[in-house]
């Protein structure tokens, strides 16, 4: 017991010092790029990465909202082109008290109808078209033209219960 603890860890001290002072050289900046030389071109630095990678994030997120002004500029010109046909061609009858259902975006929605107009929808004579959260009878040629550019806007009316009766037959002796 010679040395006290603080001489020993002086001691480690002192003797750590000039190596670490030696692998400090080592692991700083190599000999060739101390004298000016390459190394090699696929050597990049932390800064030119990071800046790369924000460039490349900065680019994506004006491409994403880039695409994504051009799908609003194309809603609002399809809204716009069903608009002008509604206006000019919805049958609005203000003696509307029947509602008439159908299936629309996996809910079922409904709108106001006489029941010479549900008559009309049943035959596919008038049809429907939903704008911007209403739903519009008008005659079937204007609603083929709208479902032509806009099928998203033209629910279907046609029953779509023989396709499931035939997966699930309901049995000729259930009684309601």
């Amino acid at each position: 017991m010679g040395k006290s603890l603080k001489d020993q860890l002086l001691d480690l001290e002192l003797g750590l010092k000039p190596a670490q002072s030696s692998i400090g050289r080592k692991a700083g900046k190599s000999q060739p790029h101390a004298t000016g030389a390459k190394s090699d071109d696929n050597d990049i630095s932390l800064h030119q990465a990071y800046r790369i990678r924000n460039q490349q994030e900065r680019q994506q997120k004006e491409e994403a909202a880039a695409i994504k002004r051009e799908r609003l500029r194309l809603r609002r010109e399809t809204n716009q082109r069903i608009r002008k046909l509604v206006d000019e061609f919805a049958i609005r009858d203000k003696t509307a008290d029947s509602k008439r259902n159908f299936l629309f975006k996996g809910r079922i929605r409904s709108v106001l109808a006489t029941t010479e107009q549900i008559r009309a929808i049943n035959e596919a004579v008038l049809g429907i078209v939903y704008l911007g959260g209403n739903y519009y009878l008008m005659p079937i040629n204007k609603v083929t033209q709208i479902r032509q550019f806009a099928p998203e806007h033209v629910p279907d009316l046609q029953t779509g219960d023989t396709q499931d009766e035939e997966d699930h037959p309901v049995p000729d002796d259930l009684i309601w």
